[in-house]
């Protein structure tokens, strides 16, 4: 607008000056942007490099911490769905309407409902019969449908039947038992593809669960589901979830423990009952037996002075009716005797009655470890990316720093020529923001959604029956991600550049002198100094001589190789963990469970004699403690005996005033000797154990005790209850326990095999974590030592053209450079090592279960291994360089720097 004030010569002079800085500017640009572009081409190799260093450090970071809350997410939502009951409650015999009146009226409970279970045997498996859920805990309907009829049935995905199938159940609490398939069906109960539970029918596991409709169950309601006000909102796997359904079934608890004992009074009192009846039935019976002797003296009377035909013949017919009268008293004789063994048989069953509560991490099978299992990712979240990050982060700092470092001529060059700094910083800025965003995208969409997804498939495919993962996009997470990267790369190249530029364009387009050369180490001790040809020497200066680059590749290795010691270190502790407990600390099959009060104990432990290789009667039950630490309650086997020799090796014998507890149990609830763990068993009752010693046990919480601690503990006299067995072959083992469970005295057997894959499954599941892990980090290596030797080749060319100008051959060019990176890898292998073994030590802490106690450790095959494979990439590095170094024109040796 100004210019229309101007003369007309002025406004052309002017018009003429703008569009003359404009075409320069336009210029500037077009050069400016060409550079750019040349520096993409010429460095490609360099700004994938980075970008893939970037990108895998991000691919770890989102990858492990979003596997944990989408694992979670997943089956939350599942939950949801289902709507899974917070608690079951389950009656040994059957829910009278007085009890199902006391449950309904109970303060907090949301909803509740009423179903049947029973376990059945089917082809010489276990299968869990439940009667179709109403409104809690429902069914997903898989393929085809819920059965309507009582000859129908629905089975879990775990059967491998189809549907249209008959099957026959063994069990006389069904009214039909042969049965037709209608469908297939899904349940949050049954989350595990293995793990289902103990039983007392079949060998003693069970194998598959299925529904059926009520009205074809011969039994009374046995079971209720229930879900609580105050847990509607919460999420499950949340420590305040789970100390919500405690205070919850404390008391539910205190209710079901009331209704326990009344219906065992009541059962008592009924046998009292009966008792009376008896006795009067039997002073009746008496007077019979008297009334019918008398009758037959007095008939023995008659017959002596009876002459006529006559008489003789009512005689006859009187005799007759005195043998009716005879055979009736010996029957009721008989039925009044079943009678009164009846009566001791029911009376020693009314200590099993009870009503018992159950939480999720107990009724619902595969619960608790597919939470543990998101917990492991957890833990590994904290640790894996921290040092990947670091090791990225690192060498791409460095890496951007040098890039600009090498170009201190073309930034004096640019300055001379007029270019601002703005100007010039561009290129460094755009380079190493592409070279953020692309390593960040990339990573950031393969942590997201692979990683976590092949995690969910490595656990849901192995053990547990669950359907598509649920992703949750956790943004914060990317933006600290992208925030990471652009630290490592533009703000290196920011500060680098920025560093430089602060020089005069005339400095700037001079070579930066080399690093003043002090003497080493060794040079100072000069009987080794001597002794070392003329390339050692050099090689030990060049080395230590430019001190960043050294660090660089050191700490570069010393991290890569720490993540492969870790990883292979963790999967060699996990598949030892198996043979370490059972082939040495439990060396039986099977614990077999019996109800001491059974009539039939004799020809039980007739069985066990006669059948069994070895066995051991001990006492044996499980009971719960909770943590405050923990989410879920904690499982604990207890074992009674006088000494556990040749079944089960202690590191300390249990005494007469405290029992031995497994490490891994003392260290979750912090006890130590003299300290008293409380526990509960299943009716909820609450007993304290006082610790006398600790022993090894990988797998399970432990409690080991004498009979006359036992005692003192429970305050009652003490009686075995279980077996330890051990058979010759793993057919014998199947047999004996299909035999024993056949038995009306068993109540279950605990087989150390199914135990055994249990544990195996959820381990292999870890396993093939850590084999990711392992790739991922032997990638890291690779790309580390190719970015730093690139860039230690890049920025001595022209040492390399001097030497090679000087006479060296193309073997002993390449050896110039690949001493150093040798010796620097040597170095970091031997630091990665002692770094490796202490972040194993502490991994293995965290990762296991926690009712799994680590084996750490790192083994001469994982040093070879992971040693190896750092010089192998190494190697292959060198390969590589050396077409680069044979490329290097000796002529630049000549030119001048200045």
């Amino acid at each position: 607008m100004f210019l229309k004030y101007l003369t007309g010569k002025s406004r052309q002079i002017i018009t003429m000056r703008s569009q003359f800085l404009l075409k320069i500017w336009s210029g500037n640009m077009k050069t400016l942007t060409k550079n750019i572009f040349r520096t993409f081409r010429r460095t490609w190799a360099r700004f994938l490099s980075v970008s893939l260093l970037i990108g895998l450090a991000i691919f770890v970071f989102v990858g492990l911490f979003s596997a944990g809350p989408d694992m979670r997410q997943t089956v939350i939502r599942q939950f949801k769905k289902e709507n899974l009951a917070d608690v079951q409650v389950i009656a040994s015999d059957k829910f009278t309407d007085a009890d199902k009146k006391t449950l309904n009226h109970i303060h907090g409970i949301r909803a509740i409902s009423y179903g049947k279970q029973t376990d059945a045997e089917l082809a010489d498996k276990g299968i869990h019969i439940i009667s179709n859920p109403k409104n809690i805990s429902t069914l997903k309907v898989i393929k085809g449908r819920l059965a309507n009829s009582n000859d129908e049935i629905a089975i879990g995905e775990q059967f491998h039947k189809n549907i249209g199938e008959y099957i026959t159940l063994k069990t006389n609490d069904l009214k039909i038992k042969k049965v037709k398939i209608v469908g297939i069906v899904r349940t949050s109960e049954f989350m595990s593809k293995t793990k289902l539970g103990q039983t007392n029918v079949a060998d003693g596991t069970l194998s598959y669960f299925a529904v059926m409709p009520d009205s074809n169950f011969t039994i009374s309601d046995n079971l209720a589901r229930a879900t609580f006000k105050n847990t509607k909102y919460k999420k499950a796997y949340t420590k305040n979830y789970s100390d919500t359904v405690s205070e919850n079934i404390e008391k539910l608890e205190r209710v079901t423990q009331k209704l326990t004992k009344k219906n065992q009074e009541q059962a008592l009192a009924d046998i009292s009952k009966k008792e009376e009846n008896l006795k009067m039935a039997e002073v009746t019976l008496k007077q019979k037996e008297l009334q019918l002797k008398e009758n037959e003296v007095q008939l023995n009377v008659t017959a002596q002075t009876a002459t006529s035909y006559q008489a003789q013949l009512q005689i006859a017919n009187q005799n007759a009716q005195l043998q009716q009268e005879k055979d009736k008293l010996k029957k009721l004789k008989t039925d009044l005797a079943q009678k009164k063994i009846n009566l001791k048989k029911a009376k020693k069953q009314v200590s099993l009655l009870s009503i018992t509560v159950q939480e999720r991490s107990q009724f619902a099978h595969g619960y608790s470890d597919y939470g543990s299992s998101a917990t492991r990712m957890d833990a590994l979240a904290l640790v894996l990316p921290v040092i990947f990050f670091a090791i990225s982060l690192m060498v791409s700092f460095t890496t951007m720093r040098r890039m600009v470092t090498e170009k201190r001529i073309e930034l004096g060059t640019l300055r001379a020529l007029g270019f601002t700094r703005k100007e010039v910083m561009r290129e460094y800025i755009l380079y190493s923001t592409a070279t953020a965003i692309l390593g960040t995208f990339f990573g950031s969409l393969l942590g997201t959604f692979f990683l976590p997804s092949r995690i969910y498939n490595i656990f849901a495919d192995g053990s547990y029956q669950l359907g598509n993962i649920t992703f949750v996009y956790n943004i914060p997470l990317l933006l600290i991600s992208l925030a990471l990267s652009l630290v490592s790369t533009l703000f290196a190249a920011y500060w680098a550049a920025r560093q430089e530029l602060k020089e005069k364009p005339s400095s700037l387009m001079l070579a930066k002198p080399p690093a003043i050369t002090n003497k080493i180490f060794l040079e100072r001790l000069t009987f080794i100094w001597k002794k070392l040809s003329f390339s050692n020497k050099v090689t030990l200066r060049n080395a230590f001589r430019y001190k960043s680059r050294m660090f660089m590749t050191i700490f570069g290795v010393m991290g890569s190789i720490s993540l492969l010691i870790l990883g292979i270190g963790i999967r060699d502790s996990l598949i030892e963990l198996v043979p370490s407990q059972y082939e040495h600390i439990s060396a039986y099959d099977m614990i077999a469970v019996y109800n001491p009060g059974s009539s039939n104990v004799a020809s039980y432990q007739k069985i066990i004699k006669n059948d069994a290789n070895h066995e051991l009667a001990i006492g044996y039950e499980t009971f719960y403690a909770k943590s405050k630490e923990l989410l879920d309650s904690q499982s604990i086997q207890a074992f009674t005996a006088n000494n556990f020799k040749d079944y089960i090796k202690l590191d300390k014998e249990p005494t007469a005033d405290g029992a031995i507890l497994s490490q891994k149990l003392a260290h979750a609830f912090h006890l130590k000797v003299g300290d008293k763990l409380t526990v509960k068993n299943s009716e909820g009752k609450s007993y304290h154990i006082k610790v006398a010693g600790f022993t090894t046990n990988y797998v399970g919480h432990m409690i080991y005790m004498k009979p006359s601690y036992h005692e003192k503990v429970f305050h009652e006299k003490y009686e075995n209850n279980a077996y330890l067995i051990r058979t010759k072959k793993n057919i014998e083992n199947q047999n004996l326990a299909e035999k024993i469970n056949k038995n009306k005295a068993s109540l279950t057997i605990v087989k150390s095999k199914v135990l055994r894959q249990t544990i195996s499954d959820f381990l292999n599941g870890l396993t093939n974590i850590i084999l990711i892990i392992i790739f991922v980090s032997i990638m890291l290596a690779f790309i580390v030592l190719y970015t730093l030797t690139s860039i230690n080749v890049a920025e001595r060319e022209k040492e390399l053209a001097t030497i090679k100008v000087l006479g060296f051959y193309q073997k002993e060019a390449l050896m110039y450079i690949f001493k150093e990176t040798f010796l620097l890898t040597a170095i970091g292998i031997l630091s990665g090592l002692a770094l490796g073994y202490f972040i194993h030590k502490y991994v293995m802490t965290v990762i296991p279960p926690e009712y799994v106690m680590s084996i750490p450790g790192i083994t001469w095959t994982n040093i070879l291994i992971s040693s190896g494979a750092v010089f192998f990439f190494t190697f292959i590095v060198m390969i590589i360089m050396n077409r680069h170094i044979r490329k290097i024109d000796m002529l630049e040796a000549l030119k001048s720097v200045d």
